[in-house]
């Protein structure tokens, strides 16, 4: 009988051995301490992430205490009712999509590369030349978080004060219901929010420095005027694409040096041949995905391999299985950057496709090219493994340059 705990110590270390294994026993597996079924193959983890008619991202439609308790946490918190992307369906995640979307063009993200490279290089003006230093406070972290930031539109003099409010939002969600104090500093903190924005666009618009093509801020903005979106709608938005992404984006950096300086030739191919790095880029993704799982809600009955699951039930769509899966992918395990149809799961599939993902690849990319002209040959000096059973990544990586 299949068994899956990924909360020990050996699973934290290393999940691929034991998602193979499960996959090989039991692809579509139904957990008790989980209470929901685990999808480790490719084929099921892209059909339950793609069919919107048997699975939804919206967990309220989980027949079980989480259910219950997103109901009542929409019905009675603090801005609860404020539809979010990632946990909406059609027709709201459609219409929020599509007014977030114009900050997110591929002539915008093409913009978005020197101030990505600038960021990197004052990040490394005060790292030892050589090494060693640990990547995840020095880069991965400040990199991630600030780009996003910049890329909303906000000028870094408002940065600590749009993160003190996202917070003061984000705790009226979670702790608000029954609770007026917390429910009053919420809409206080939103209005505030909303007021702070205004005034960055209206700065933007008026030709300020600063000012250039249409970013999220405004593009939100423009919905907002024309009542396409609400006020807490847009204050949840906000918050939402600042933060959604960055956990991922943060250890995707840090997973890929470490992948390439445990794969030393893939690591000098790409030395010696720096046109492979999006490449890299992709199969880095496949190989250690920061994001391990994305859970979806069955809406009707529906088969999934040889199991029927059933309307209300919850399913985990294993990322991080799916991409080592060896019906999809020959040779999953070794890391090979010239890998040909490398269409990885690790930012989804169908209509909750990672709205991130073009800015998420354009900073590994960048990241990777500057760590290989900074340390060459580098290697790991010190690692620690960290993250959660969600997102998978380093809670510290030192590298040094190599010989």
């Amino acid at each position: 009988m299949a068994v899956f705990n990924p909360f020990r110590p050996a699973y934290v270390q290393d999940p691929y051995p034991i998602l193979a294994r499960l996959r090989s026993e039991e692809p579509v597996h139904w957990s008790a301490d989980l209470a929901a079924w685990v999808l480790t193959s490719y084929g099921e983890c892209h059909r339950a992430l793609s069919d919107d008619e048997h699975f939804s991202s919206n967990p309220i439609h989980a027949r079980n205490e989480l259910g219950r308790s997103v109901a009542a946490t929409r019905a009675n918190a603090p801005m609860g009712a404020a539809a979010i992307m990632g946990n909406s369906d059609p027709p709201e995640h459609t219409r929020l999509r599509g007014i977030v979307n114009r900050g997110f063009t591929p002539k915008v993200i093409a913009s978005v590369r020197p101030r990505i490279e600038q960021t990197l290089n004052e990040l490394m003006e005060s790292w030892p030349e050589h090494g060693p230093i640990d990547l995840v406070p020095n880069l991965c972290e400040p990199l991630a978080i600030t780009t996003v930031l910049a890329h909303m539109g906000l000028p870094p003099e408002r940065w600590s004060e749009f993160r003190d409010l996202s917070g003061a939002v984000m705790r009226g969600r979670v702790e608000g219901m029954g609770d007026a104090a917390i429910a009053r500093e919420t809409i206080e903190a939103r209005d505030r929010m909303l007021d702070m924005v205004a005034q960055v666009v209206e700065g933007l618009e008026s030709g300020e420095p600063g000012a250039g093509e249409r970013n999220v801020l405004m593009a939100l903005m423009d919905a907002a005027g024309d009542g396409g979106i609400s006020p807490d709608e847009l204050a949840v938005m906000l918050v939402h694409i600042s933060l959604a992404g960055n956990g991922p984006t943060i250890m995707s950096f840090a997973n890929a040096v470490a992948a390439l300086a445990a794969h030393p030739d893939q690591r000098d191919l790409l030395l010696e041949d720096p046109e492979l790095v999006p490449a890299a880029v992709e199969e880095c993704l496949r190989f250690d995905t920061p994001t391990h799982y994305v859970n979806r809600f069955c809406t009707k009955d529906a088969q999934l391999g040889e199991r029927l699951v059933k309307a209300g039930q919850m399913v985990y769509a294993m990322v991080g299985a799916a991409n080592r899966d060896p019906a999809r992918f020959p040779e999953p395990d070794v890391l090979d950057i010239r890998r040909k149809d490398n269409r990885h799961l690790s930012f989804g599939m169908g209509i909750h496709f990672c709205l991130g993902a073009p800015l998420a690849r354009l900073e590994l990319e960048v990241v990777l090219r500057r760590v290989l002209e900074r340390f060459g040959r580098y290697r790991v000096v010190r690692a620690e493994r960290g993250g959660t059973f969600q997102v998978r990544g380093f809670n510290r990586l030192e590298i040094a340059a190599g010989d």
